[in-house]
């Protein structure tokens, strides 16, 4: 019966412990799906986000490895009840990038040419729905699968100042789906409407009904006459009307 009793005790201690948080150890500037799931190929290459300073640790939601990897085209069964750990090995730390670079787009691989490997545009932190890319959002990293190469982003300059249409993720690969023209309206803000003739310029306040970028049309409601009219965005919170 002692015995018994002991056993007992052991496997209740067994079945009450924690669960212990799964940890691995990366040495590069990123985390790859590799680095903290059971994939292989091109889905291991997948960027998940940028790697913590040297020697220290970041936890990582379950939920948000599932998701991100599901928007590639991989499907993880992970546990969701503990964080993944990953922390930053010491030895080979890259030196932190001190600013971005503009680089041309990458030409069309040619047969016995230049076989380096694609790069796309990805993002370095979260971008909220209407904000502006700028410099400081976006880097260059290696691409994980043909259909990235097909559908990222191969100009810097093309991204920066274009708005974001939706909130967007770090480590994700920016595509030109997911920008647009910064808006100079906005919808409900107001607006000076412009009446322009040779030697006569009217302007009245009126109110955005939608978004528009420079040279979109918006519907603008005339404060005076409560008439909603058609406009040109032509400035930021000014739009000109145009004769008919």
């Amino acid at each position: 019966m002692a015995m018994i009793r002991i056993t007992l005790l052991a496997l209740a201690s067994l079945v009450l412990a924690p669960l212990a948080a799964a940890q691995t150890v990366v040495k590069n500037d990123w985390i790859a799906l590799g680095d903290v799931a059971p994939v292989t190929g091109d889905a291991a290459a997948i960027l998940v986000g940028p790697a913590p300073p040297p020697g220290q640790t970041l936890a990582l939601d379950p939920a948000f490895l599932i998701s991100t990897a599901k928007k590639s085209g991989v499907i993880l069964a992970l546990p969701l009840d503990k964080p993944i750990l990953v922390t930053r090995a010491t030895g080979n730390a890259t030196p932190a990038r001190t600013a971005n670079v503009a680089r041309p787009a990458n030409p069309a691989q040619q047969i016995g040419g230049d076989t380096r490997e694609a790069e796309i545009i990805i993002l370095v932190r979260d971008v909220a729905r209407g904000q502006r890319i700028t410099d400081a959002d976006v880097d260059w990293a290696p691409a994980s699968s043909a259909r990235a190469v097909r559908n990222g982003m191969d100009d810097i300059d093309l991204a920066l100042g274009k708005e974001a249409k939706r909130a967007l993720k770090a480590g994700q690969p920016l595509q030109a789906s997911d920008l647009k023209q910064p808006a100079l309206i906005r919808k409900g803000e107001p607006v000076k409407l412009v009446y322009a003739s040779p030697g006569l310029r009217l302007t009245v306040d009126g109110q955005a009904q939608a978004d528009a970028g420079k040279g979109e049309t918006v519907r603008v409601l005339n404060t005076f006459s409560k008439r909603t009219i058609d406009a040109v965005a032509a400035a930021e919170g000014e739009a000109h009307v145009t004769r008919r």
